[in-house]
């Protein structure tokens, strides 16, 4: 039998299982079952109209050749405006690749940071991808569990007792996929300057930048002196709900951005025309965001304030993003067996907590992602299949 590279086994660990819930409770929807889909993190709304009227204007001018490989030069110039407006001044088209995608955007940044025998600190609760993206190439997966006593935030001593010469990177997401938490500017900031100096590249994932409920959006970018040592990751994706047209953005200095357009010419040659010049009138929407914001805010406090008539799951609350961590572990089960058995016997998709990492295991991580009654009715159907368990 032929064998597949050394690369596939990196990239196949316990966290690439996790959908698999998901994935039964898609077969099912499809057989007619009256499903609750809470697990994948897609935004439910349609792409706002005068965006996808953009693409077929830009068809319609024959907009469907190669694009520059770090990107169109109006896109870029376009994304360093938006940045500006987050981050403050200092931003510019050299500063930024535009690539397939916020994950591309992050495998690509790894591929050009570390390699092997390099260590990449990542924090726990984790995104399922992470493990993956920093392994691939070889580099060594290390991982600091933050409490959820202290709501999952960053925890800079143990950050700073894990690294050692061979650390090379550490990745941060805020607001975080999965547990919601937003990280407090002055640890970002702490661990930026940290990162700074000791020759330690900080890339931060805020693809969820817009979903922000309690507070304006952190980030260590916007501590302009360190940023030689920060890597920002973004796309539209969720603040525009264009999760599957593919177009996303690194913020680096223009070094990374050199090597990033080497890596796109060998890999992706570009991202679609048409699709970029599309997303030039994305970012220039800035109520899409907003009205997005606003409605995942109501259906997070409907969702929860139903969850909370519950005397066995317990939550801590999520400041922004698009889920929410549910410890299961008073029902007796674990994270998998519950999110199993809650879509046969109740008819709600979730994702079990092992897929962000094995701290989680006895979590399940559930979305916002349908409008409030019928979340409403699946907190019915959670809190009644998790009375079941003990009762």
């Amino acid at each position: 039998m032929m064998k597949t590279s050394k690369l596939i086994e990196r990239i196949t660990g316990p966290s690439s299982k996790a959908w698999a819930v998901g994935d039964r409770a898609f077969e099912l929807m499809d057989q007619g079952k009256d499903i609750i889909h809470l697990g994948i993190g897609d935004p439910d709304f349609d792409t706002p109209i005068q965006i996808v009227a953009a693409i077929g204007t830009a068809l319609d001018n024959g907009k469907t050749h190669y694009s520059p490989l770090a990107g169109e030069a109006e896109l870029r110039k376009q994304i360093a405006v938006h940045a500006n407006t987050l981050y403050g001044d200092g931003i510019e088209s050299k500063h930024i690749a535009v690539l397939p995608g916020a994950q591309a955007a992050l495998f690509s940044s790894f591929l050009c940071i570390s390699g092997a025998d390099d260590e990449v600190i990542i924090l726990e609760p984790t995104y399922a991808t992470y493990p993956a993206v920093i392994q691939a190439n070889g580099a060594k997966l290390v991982t600091i569990v933050l409490e959820s006593e202290n709501d999952y935030q960053i925890n800079l001593p143990k950050i700073k007792a894990a690294v050692t010469k061979n650390t090379k990177a550490i990745l941060i997401n805020s607001p975080c996929n999965p547990s919601g938490v937003i990280f407090k500017q002055q640890d970002l900031n702490a661990l930026a300057k940290f990162c700074q100096d000791h020759s330690i590249w900080l890339v931060c994932d805020e693809v969820y930048w817009s979903l922000s409920y309690d507070q304006e959006h952190c980030s260590a970018y916007l501590q302009r002196e360190t940023r030689d040592n920060v890597i920002v990751v973004n796309s539209l994706s969720k603040s525009h709900a264009m999760s599957g047209w593919r177009v996303g953005w690194v913020i680096a200095p223009p070094a990374i951005i050199e090597a990033l357009t080497s890596l796109s010419q060998a890999q992706y040659f570009g991202v679609n025309q048409f699709v970029q010049l599309a997303a030039i009138h994305a970012l220039k929407d800035h109520q899409s965001p907003k009205k997005f914001q606003e409605i995942f805010r109501g259906r997070r406090d409907a969702f929860l304030s139903k969850i909370d008539e519950s005397t066995i799951l317990r939550y801590t609350k999520p400041q922004g993003g698009m889920f929410v961590l549910i410890d299961v572990s008073s029902t007796g089960l674990d994270g998998e067996a519950f999110a199993e058995q809650l879509l046969d016997i109740e008819g709600v998709a979730v994702v079990p907590g092992f897929g962000f990492g094995p701290s989680m295991k006895n979590t399940i991580r559930l979305g916002f992602l349908t409008d409030i009654p019928r979340l409403e009715e699946a907190a019915v159907r959670l809190i009644r299949f998790a009375a079941s368990l003990v009762s």
